[in-house]
């Protein structure tokens, strides 16, 4: 299921830099999407449940509801939950093309498998639909609307019960994928996703998703109860009452679950995935949960509806953060592959300009370090120049001025002799400019 890796086309230094920001926002559209439909799935299956056997009919309209806030019309589906998950396929794809990682084939399983998910999901809202809708239809010994009503109450078991099983496959998947991304000391050894069964790290990241799901589904009822499109006016004081006692303690235990698996996911992090970004955002996480978890606290000994309001709106900031410290610790897993990747991207234009017959560059950049640079400089050590780890830090983030200096090269350290010029052609200096900054990249 790598075929995708075999169709990646190599990236830029500067496409590489896009893709990392096309992942934040498709991270930001399909992790609490999916964490609040896999937690609405269970709250909802369970509290049917809950309605039937019992006759509750606050139970079964609790359990209706649920799905109706996350899932308002099929096209969602599709919108926030298969059409990111394939974008991010496909982004996964281009970052891991020169890499030994599974990761691309275990995410196109689970797209798949979140397709059917969906599929089942939107059946599951329709069953429910239509079974509220009966439910107030006598029956007056019709024969057929009984049937009906029959019918739509299998549907609806079969079709929760399914649309949770893909979806909890889906996301370990999902989970799975990723994880294994962020591990580069993992990618030649492991070669199918039973290997990530009991990895610490998927076990840890999946029990993370399960309460995130849980405090998104329970905060999110909150919300659209109590504070969207005038909350209360539309519902009775038993309603409210019970939606109070179903969310409140579920997302406040949610809540203060979180922080310790955030935590864990740092600390099982590799070196290589590790920067300052990363701590950065899993602090800014640990944050806006805590202060999400004082407004439900508030809610719980001193209701108020702008507290829901308050509560979704700082875990959605908490859930953003959590999506860019996950990024953060893929871009530092890939940069070493990404620094490859952006080479290759360069000798493939080279090659794909000389094919056009606009032969700009007569040499690639390390065949020009072989003859012209290599007698001076070394990446490490000083030669009779200075050691490209001392002087390329300040030409990283503009490599056009690493361009300008190679074609007009000036006296700059006193403790080294003048560089001579080398008589390269614009391309040949841009060619030796992006081969030596993506060594550099390797060595450092």
């Amino acid at each position: 299921m790598d075929f995708l890796k075999q169709i990646a086309l190599p990236q830029s230094e500067a496409q590489i830099g896009v893709l990392y920001f096309v992942l934040n926002v498709i991270d930001i559209l399909l992790l609490p999407f999916l964490s609040y439909l896999f937690g609405a799935l269970v709250v909802s299956l369970y509290h049917h449940r809950k309605g039937r056997l019992q006759n509750d009919p606050l139970a079964l309209r609790y359990a209706k509801e649920m799905i109706d806030h996350i899932i308002p019309n099929k096209s969602i589906l599709l919108l926030f939950g298969v059409v990111p998950f394939m974008a991010m396929t496909f982004a996964y794809a281009q970052l891991l093309q020169d890499t030994a990682a599974i990761s691309v084939g275990i995410l196109t399983w689970g797209l798949l498998l979140l397709a059917a998910a969906a599929a089942f999901a939107s059946s599951y809202k329709t069953a429910l639909t239509f079974t509220d809708m009966l439910s107030a239809v006598p029956a007056k010994d019709n024969d057929q609307v009984e049937q009906y009503k029959e019918q739509m109450r299998e549907t609806r078991r079969t079709s929760g019960k399914y649309a949770l099983l893909f979806l909890i496959a889906a996301v370990y998947c999902l989970i799975a994928g990723r994880s294994l991304a962020v591990h580069p000391n993992q990618w030649d050894s492991v070669s199918n996703a039973v290997q990530l069964l009991l990895s610490l790290d998927v076990l840890s990241k999946s029990v993370q998703f399960v309460v995130l799901s849980f405090a998104m589904s329970s905060i999110g009822m909150l919300f659209f109860t109590f504070s969207w499109q005038g909350g209360t006016a539309h519902m009775t004081k038993e309603y409210a009452e019970y939606v109070k006692g179903a969310a409140l303690p579920v997302g406040l235990v949610s809540l203060l679950l979180l922080p310790l698996f955030t935590v864990l996911s740092v600390v099982l992090l590799p070196v290589a995935s590790l920067t300052a970004t990363v701590f950065f955002f899993a602090f800014l996480m640990i944050l806006f949960v805590f202060l999400a978890s004082h407004s439900v606290y508030g809610m719980i000994k001193d209701f108020k509806a702008s507290y829901a309001a308050k509560a979704f709106y700082l875990f959605t900031l908490a859930v953003i953060a959590l999506v860019l410290h996950g990024t953060s610790a893929l871009a530092g897993a890939t940069k070493t592959s990404s620094a490859v990747l952006a080479h290759r991207y360069v000798l493939h234009h080279e090659q794909l300009l000389a094919s056009m017959g606009i032969n700009l560059a007569v040499l690639t950049g390390e065949e020009i370090f072989t003859a012209k640079c290599s007698a001076c400089h070394e990446f490490g050590a000083k030669k009779v120049g200075p050691a490209y780890k001392d002087v390329l830090p300040k030409y990283e983030s503009d490599r056009t001025r690493l361009v300008t200096f190679v074609l007009n090269p000036m006296k700059v350290d006193p403790a080294y002799p003048p560089m001579p010029n080398q008589g390269l052609k614009p391309a040949e200096a841009d060619s030796i400019a992006a081969y030596i900054m993506t060594m550099y990249k390797q060595q450092k």
